[in-house]
């Protein structure tokens, strides 16, 4: 009987220890973002070393980490050229490669364009709008700020002015959308 509680435990110990030995590949992961990634080790891995290759396959960076617990590495690749990049995690078991890609943020630009229907009237068409309250400032040409329109569409809008008493040459409008993007536009 004592042979076999033994005989038990010990299996149990090792499905125990099979279970909870997860491959490196199980372990890690990527977060990228623009020209950043952060490298995830869920559980403890031991000694492990993790190289960056540039897209010609040229090392660029190499570090040692001795990995007892869950830890986050977090890279900068902004003063590298874009292009895709390997990132390679060794350990004396096993080796897991990952591509990331290194890419500079597009910075959207605010569209916004005027047509002038006759001397007092245009319509203002504005595109790309992320967040509702783009707001349109309309000043005169010593820079006096006229008239303000809050404008609480989203993707985009078209809208019409009319002026009484300024003619279109003596006017201009600053569109500020919501995220602080500004375009001026002249109505001559």
């Amino acid at each position: 009987m004592k042979t076999l509680a033994t005989l038990v435990l010990t299996f149990s110990l090792a499905l125990g220890s099979m279970a909870a030995d997860k491959s490196l590949m199980e372990i890690s992961s990527i977060e990228a973002k623009e020209q950043r990634f952060t490298l995830r080790l869920a559980e403890a891995a031991g000694q492990v070393i993790v190289s960056i290759y540039d897209p010609a396959g040229k090392l660029i960076d190499r570090n040692h980490y001795k990995v007892n617990s869950p830890l986050n590495i977090p890279y900068n690749l902004s003063k590298m050229p874009e292009g895709k990049y390997k990132v390679k995690l060794e350990t004396k078991e096993e080796t897991v490669s990952f591509d990331v890609e290194n890419r500079k943020k597009v910075e959207k630009k605010l569209l916004a364009y005027a047509k002038v229907i006759d001397n007092k009237t245009f319509t203002l068409k504005v595109l790309g709008v992320e967040k509702p309250g783009t707001e349109v400032t309309i000043f005169d040409n010593s820079h006096t700020k006229i008239a303000t329109d809050v404008i609480q569409e989203t993707g985009g809008f078209v809208k019409k002015y009319h002026l009484k008493f300024l003619k279109l040459e003596e006017v201009y409008l600053r569109v500020t959308d919501a995220d602080g993007r500004i375009k001026y536009l002249y109505l001559d």
